[in-house]
């Protein structure tokens, strides 16, 4: 079933809706739908540009009429002043060269900016929505000469009358994998679903009877994104007690209460904390020059998994789940590396006894190369969704009902969830910000060839930016090829 088109017509436009006339009535239509997730009608003639790097979309008319559609996502609450201020400064980066008035607020979610420059007329808007997570909108740009503007206005309305979100036709880069389940070989415990022709290994380690510690590892086939759940180097735990020090079980040392268990003496450490410790222990197996770049706790993953598993609180005992993250960077024979860890730590204490049991319960992760840190991401998010556990393994190993897996499978669920929403999230916003700080400091801005993909710095101070096959780069003021060999590069907002 193909997505049905979404309409996105701002309210201040709608007024201009009944007064179409002639001129935009008897001209020709053509509508184009593009792959990329969008229709619009335009004039014939017009041309529709949209660009995938930042989701804006330009049409230019054949009289120097210019229309700018450009959806955008604000991770937080805006109101009439914060949106005025944002459409401000969009606007700007839209038509530098335009002096703008006062802003106008059209509806409640909805400003308007009348803009002037020599010999041309502009408007720019922004509508918007909340949502639990921010806020989504759309800012729109118009232009058209001065003598033509009111003429033009029934062209504008028809053009953003017709606009619609239907869902990209291209699929993304994760889709293009396909996923093989693959399974427990050891006891048939549990199953993942991997990327087809990537290395898994792995499976049930079981060191006691109640003592089995699953753990998995898919690798790329050129080594250079690795993911893990778990590990079997990561023991049980017992905490420090007056008890077992008089017994001479100091911390460092294994104490076993029997039944061939063994259990390593050491103070409960939160997920953040283990987090570190666990990335500052595996990454410098596969890099040097280790950074950690983040690194907290998640209390929202905390309440989200006590929730799932809140059936299995018991009388007398009392649990503590703590969750945390860790993120970081290094190196290997010159490439940059980036990887991630997300760690749940999980204390179990019976009513009047002295101390605790814990261990890693969640722990989750991947090291990638830093330009293959998206399908690194991609490839994580769809593993942990789709873990299972085998019901039947389930029931013999500790006698609980066949429900266990989905809660087991919705717990991984959340945790994915979490990592998205919290540091990824967190971390493009940062990035962004430091980018567009870096180049108001050095008077520059960031282009992209549009031919060869590539990303450029080039000194700021123009309107438009332009390169030839020679790798030649020039800036002009107005919108005139200075040569028939340049072309015009994208700007980055």
């Amino acid at each position: 079933m193909s997505p049905r088109p979404v309409r996105t017509l701002p309210l201040l436009f709608i007024p201009l809706l009944p007064s179409l006339g002639c001129a935009a009535a008897q001209r020709e239509w053509t509508a184009h739908k593009d792959p990329s997730g969008f229709t619009v009608n335009v004039p014939s003639g017009w041309k529709v540009r949209p660009d995938a790097s930042t989701g804006k979309i330009e049409i230019a008319g054949l009289g120097g009429e210019r229309v700018v559609i450009w959806p955008v996502f604000i991770p937080s609450v805006l109101d009439a002043r914060s949106a005025s201020a944002l459409l401000r400064r969009m606007a700007s980066m839209l038509a530098p060269g335009v002096s703008w008035a006062m802003p106008q607020a059209m509806a409640a979610t909805a400003i308007r900016l009348p803009g002037r420059e020599p010999g041309r007329s502009t408007t720019a808007a922004i509508v918007w929505s909340a949502s639990p997570k921010g806020c989504a909108a759309f800012v729109y740009l118009l232009a058209a000469p001065e003598a033509a503007y009111r003429r033009s206005e029934e062209s504008f309305a028809r053009i953003l009358a017709s606009f619609a979100v239907t869902g990209s036709a291209s699929p993304s880069r994760g889709s293009r994998l396909r996923y093989v389940r693959w399974t427990d070989p050891r006891e048939n415990a549990f199953s993942l679903e991997a990327p087809e022709g990537w290395m898994v290994q792995g499976g049930l380690f079981r060191f006691a009877s109640v003592d089995v510690r699953g753990a998995w590892e898919v690798v790329s086939p050129d080594g250079e994104i690795r993911i893990s759940g778990g590990d079997p180097e990561v023991p049980y735990f017992t905490e420090p007690t007056p008890m077992l020090a008089m017994t001479g079980f100091a911390e460092g040392s294994w104490y076993s209460p029997g039944y061939g268990v063994r259990l390593l003496v050491r103070r409960y450490l939160p997920g953040a904390v283990f987090a570190r410790e666990y990335v500052q222990m595996r990454a410098p197996r596969f890099c040097t020059e280790l950074v950690v770049t983040a690194n907290r706790e998640l209390p929202e993953a905390v309440a989200a998994i006590n929730q799932v598993h809140a059936q299995f609180a018991g009388a007398g005992v009392s649990l503590r789940l703590s969750a945390g993250e860790a993120a970081f960077r290094c190196r290997n024979q010159g490439r940059a590396i980036r990887g991630y860890y997300f760690a749940g730590t999980q204390r179990t204490q019976m009513a009047g006894m002295p101390g605790g049991i814990w261990n890693a319960e969640y722990l989750a992760g991947f090291i990638a190369v830093e330009d293959k840190l998206e399908l690194a991401r991609e490839v994580f998010d769809h593993i942990l969704r789709s873990i299972e556990l085998n019901p039947q393994w389930l029931a013999m190993q500790q006698n609980l009902t066949a429900a266990t897996s989905r809660i087991v499978s919705r717990t991984h669920a959340e945790i994915s969830r979490i990592i998205d929403d919290s540091y990824w999230r967190r971390q493009a916003t940062m990035d962004e910000l430091s980018r567009r700080r870096s180049n108001v400091i050095l008077g520059v801005e960031d282009v992209i060839d549009p031919v060869t993909g590539r990303e450029l710095k080039v000194e700021s101070g123009s309107n438009y930016y332009w390169i030839d096959h020679r790798g030649t780069i020039l800036g002009t003021e107005t919108h005139v090829q200075p040569g028939i060999d340049f072309r015009e590069m994208i700007r980055l907002p």
